[in-house]
């Protein structure tokens, strides 16, 4: 029968185990406020595939990590040419006077990104209705029912 090795001295205190802190995790009811913008809005960019990443989706809805949230108004902050400077500022003044309400910089920019989202989906959705008509037109249901004599 094998023997395993004896162990190694371990002193006075086995091995320490350290626990990291979870990654701080928000509701879409959350996330909304957090990011200053609607959740009906924040939903219509998930919807478009666009916005911040979401994890853990569940029964209950789509959650988003704060960390994630922070590096989308980072990303929007960067697309409109500002610095991450103004960034931080803009946040500690939000932090400062606790408004829950909508962001205007954050509604101008998340619209901005809403309606090339939905242009996106728009397009393709008009290229799929314009090839379903092209071979509709070919086929003998259309003659009869639109080229009647």
């Amino acid at each position: 029968m094998k023997q395993f090795p004896p162990r190694a001295e371990q002193g006075e205190k086995p091995g320490v185990v350290f626990r990291f802190p979870r990654a701080h995790v928000l509701t879409r009811q959350q996330a909304a406020p957090y990011l200053g913008i609607s959740e009906k809005r924040l939903r219509l960019l998930d919807f478009v595939g666009l916005g911040p990443p979401s994890v853990q989706p569940d029964k209950k809805g789509r959650h988003y990590r704060k960390e994630d949230l922070d590096q989308y108004c980072a990303t929007l902050f960067a697309k409109a040419g500002l610095s991450a400077q103004e960034l931080q500022r803009h946040r500690t003044q939000r932090n400062a006077v606790t408004y829950t309400g909508t962001d205007r910089f954050m509604e101008l920019a998340t619209r901005q990104e809403l309606a090339q989202g939905c242009a996106y989906v728009g397009g393709r959705i008009a290229i799929g209705l314009g090839l379903l008509a092209i071979v509709l037109s070919h086929t003998p249901l259309s003659r009869v029912l639109f080229h009647m004599q």
